[in-house]
């Protein structure tokens, strides 16, 4: 009898301790570019006594222990991720929870007693059927409210945006949110037109309404129904009905989502001409797709997209400079590593920032044998997000388009193809193997006009994957777009202090190289693309290279202690 009176006593408590607190508003994606200083979690005490929250844990991916907060008996408080810039902007007080970063894209949120015990979560989501961008959350300015601190909080349709404007303008737009306080939203629905339902007659009996518009039919008085079925009226475009007719006070609600012009009836008086139509007008707007992107960025043997033409919306982190002013041209790469660049003629309303994770709108096109995305609308989801590389690589190909990618130990083959006056141009560089990569700086870049730019020595160079290859098959015309000068890093220095021509023929060598200048230098040096030395001796102008294994070197001739670098390849 004891135990048993313990384990009643258990589950008492229990459900006590998880009827205490109501996570009831989550301001999960403020309106803000970069952190998301506004971000926070409203609780409710549903008890009639003071809950003091220390000890307590909120937890997301991360948990966090709340340190210090009371949620006042029958009233609200909020923990905030930045509890300073929410009383500088909204004016209230908040209980700091500086571990907790809230997902843009929904997560499950828990909050527990200090024993453990799981008090209140909630799985919010930031597509429907929770509210979204479009109805006003989600970086569109409104928190989520829970409409009934009653009611099932896991329930999107007991969820809705707020309406309660803070008088705050937040990166333009307005703040719209209830901390600290009653909630503002209602989940009533509302409908768009009303039919009364009385006297064997429907008031009004023809209603002419758009797409995707609502009815709702009022029985005020007698035994009627709403039948539009089919079977009834096969002509209409869709079925609807409220099923047997009844006398009582019933409501009857219908979205119409196709247009056209529908017949009903009320099936006992029909003969006496209870009967009515509805006619919707519009178009219906086309179903745009969702796809990864690495369902559509796939090629067949010729180097051609297999979803070229395809409009679809793709998910992805921008990388790489904006190469294209006024308009929109850089990478975007998902969470599983695909990439696909974005093209946009103009900013479609965005200020690029790499780091930005985007939803892009578009087709899916070819340029020069680059896969893209053609946008046509660019929503930003979150800011400041992590870079997907640069992954290292020794050959570029279409695995590594659009990716964020770095090739090791690199020399200019040419140093005059390197120009410093701001313009775009290609310039080539070997590796040790003797491969040669084009590098392409791009006017739009912090890298155009870098004088003297990366024309001595050896080099690990970053950038995001390209192609520019105008005839099919596509399958050549490979390079790499640096994005800063950062993406340049000197592994081997070698500082040309002798101000003299110099030229190597033959250039790739086999088994000697002569060395042209006008100066009789003093000592030569050869050094490997990994920065070895692997010979040096008094300088002579036929230079025997026969023991050296294939591939790139960086010649050093010495005069009075000066120095000259030229790069060659056996």
């Amino acid at each position: 009898m004891k135990k048993k009176l313990l384990l009643l006593l258990c589950c008492f408590y229990s459900i006590m301790a998880s009827a205490q607190l109501v996570i009831t508003e989550i301001s999960y994606n403020p309106p803000e570019s970069g952190t998301d200083s506004l971000e926070y979690i409203e609780l409710y005490n549903e008890t009639g006594t003071d809950i003091d929250l220390a000890g307590y844990v909120i937890r997301d991916n991360n948990p966090h222990t709340i340190a210090a907060g009371t949620v006042p008996a029958g009233g609200y408080a909020i923990l905030a991720i930045n509890p300073a810039a929410i009383t500088a902007i909204l004016g209230v007080p908040s209980i700091e929870i500086a571990d907790i970063a809230l997902s843009n894209g929904g997560e499950v949120i828990f909050i527990e007693d200090g024993d453990g015990n799981v008090i209140d979560e909630v799985s919010y989501d930031d597509n429907e059927p929770w509210p979204t961008f479009e109805d006003g959350a989600d970086g569109a300015g409104a928190t989520i409210e829970l409409c009934d601190v009653t009611s099932d909080n896991n329930d999107a349709s007991n969820w809705n945006v707020s309406t309660n404007d803070l008088g705050v303008m937040v990166n333009g737009n307005a703040f719209l949110g209830t901390p600290n306080a009653e909630n503002s939203s209602s989940c009533e629905f509302v409908p768009d037109h009303i039919v009364e339902v009385s006297s064997n007659v429907f008031t009004p009996a023809d209603i002419t309404i758009q797409v995707d518009e609502s009815v709702r039919w009022i029985n005020t008085g007698g035994f009627h129904n709403v039948n539009g079925g089919t079977d009834v009226y096969p002509d209409n475009p869709e079925g609807f009905s409220n099923g047997a007719a009844s006398g009582d006070a019933w409501t009857f609600d219908y979205t119409f989502t196709i247009p056209g012009v529908y017949d009903y009836q009320c099936d006992p008086h029909v003969g006496l001409g209870m009967v009515g139509t509805v006619t919707v007008e519009g178009d219906v707007e086309p179903v745009i797709p969702t796809y990864d992107i690495g369902v559509v960025n796939t090629i067949n043997s010729d180097g051609v997209g297999d979803s070229i033409g395809v409009e679809c919306i793709v998910v992805g982190v921008s990388h790489g400079a904006n190469l294209r002013g006024g308009g929109l041209q850089f990478a975007l790469i998902d969470a599983s590593g695909d990439a696909l660049g974005l093209f946009s003629g103009g900013n479609l309303g965005y200020t690029y920032a790499e780091g930005d994770e985007l939803k892009v709108t578009g087709s899916i096109s070819q340029f020069n044998g680059l896969l893209q995305i053609d946008a046509t609308a660019v929503e930003v989801l979150s800011s400041g997000n992590d870079l997907t590389g640069p992954v290292v690589v020794d050959v570029l190909d279409e695995s590594t388009e659009s990716k964020l990618v770095q090739i090791n130990g690199l020399t200019m083959m040419n140093a005059s193809d390197w120009e410093i006056d701001g313009s775009s141009f290609n310039a080539d560089f070997m590796n040790a193997d003797g491969d040669v990569f084009t590098i392409r700086v791009d006017s739009d870049t912090e890298v155009a006009g870098w004088d003297p730019g990366p024309t001595s020595g050896i080099w690990n160079i970053a950038g995001i994957g390209g192609q520019f290859d105008s005839d099919s098959p596509f399958l050549s015309g490979y390079q790499i777009y640096p994005r800063y000068i950062t993406d340049f890093a000197l592994v081997l220095n070698v500082e040309d202090e002798l101000d003299v021509e110099i030229a190597i023929y033959p250039n790739p060598a086999q088994h000697y190289i002569n060395v042209f200048s006008e100066v009789t230098f003093d000592k030569y040096y050869i050094y490997s693309i990994q920065g070895q030395l692997v010979a040096k001796s008094t300088f002579t102008n036929l230079i025997d290279v026969n023991e050296l294994s294939n591939g790139s070197y960086i010649l050093i001739v010495e005069k009075d202690g000066k120095s000259k670098s030229i790069s060659f390849v056996k």
